[in-house]
């Protein structure tokens, strides 16, 4: 199995204390985040005593946000919520605000109309939301628990599992499958649609732990160089680019 590349981008924007850039490896969305920590507290009764209040936005590209999106900022929430050492920034708020900046255009429509209605699965962005999230922070220098990564996983009507479809896939799949993963591969959260037996949702769990993870851990014959295309270590690499470069702006 290749895996391919997700498309990141660290600190777009100058007016936010973190931001981040990301396009899955389907190329079907892109989203931008930015995320300011630590923050007051906008109302009291938000405040939490031992530990950071998170707040996650969701814009979508073509609409106005609505039950999807609120869904997806709650799951986001929980994700940021199991990564992020909140005690160290109590009575604090981290803002993440997440805009869908661009999305594919569904051929099977009759004028090309672009992805991402209410009546659409939410997997794929929750997915992306996840990334760019977790990307966001690290560029904020948030302190973190370690890193999380997301893959959206479809089977088809023939038991095929294919990682980060595209639209057309997405559509024609029998199932679609989201897992977020943790460090060491624990299993931060997964949602799923459609019909599928609990023998394909492990294959695709263990397809989507390749993905995220790297294959080193469930393959001992998998080289580094292969490893390299996992979704952690491109974030790892993202980090270490911009902290090269802004090594040697201060050099």
């Amino acid at each position: 199995m290749t895996i391919q590349r997700s498309g990141i981008q660290l600190h777009p924007l100058t007016t936010s204390d973190g931001s981040a850039i990301y396009t899955p490896p389907s190329r079907s969305s892109t989203l931008l985040a930015g995320i300011n920590y630590p923050l007051e507290v906008p109302y009291r009764s938000n405040e939490i005593p031992e530990d950071t209040y998170i707040e996650v936005n969701l814009r979508p590209n073509n609409a106005v946000g609505m039950v999807k999106e609120r869904h997806i900022e709650s799951l986001v929430k929980r994700v940021l919520q199991s990564v992020i050492l909140g005690e160290e920034t109590p009575r604090c708020m981290l803002q993440c605000t997440i805009q869908v900046t661009d999305t594919q255009i569904d051929e099977s429509l009759p004028g090309g109309v672009k992805s991402g209605g209410q009546g659409e699965s939410y997997l794929e962005t929750l997915a992306s939301a996840v990334n760019v999230a977790v990307l966001g922070c690290l560029d904020a220098g948030v302190q973190m628990l370690g890193i999380a990564g997301a893959v959206v996983v479809s089977i088809s009507r023939d038991g095929k599992i294919k990682t980060w479809p595209s639209l057309k896939e997405r559509k024609a799949a029998e199932s679609l499958h989201v897992f977020v993963f943790g460090k060491d591969g624990q299993n931060l959260l997964f949602e799923s649609e459609g019909r599928f037996e609990m023998e394909q949702w492990e294959a695709a769990e263990d397809a989507a732990k390749a993905v995220v993870v790297g294959r080193a851990q469930q393959d001992e014959d998998v080289t580094m160089e292969e490893d390299r295309e996992s979704l952690f270590a491109t974030m790892r690499h993202a980090v270490e680019d911009k902290v090269e470069r802004e090594g040697r702006w201060r050099g």
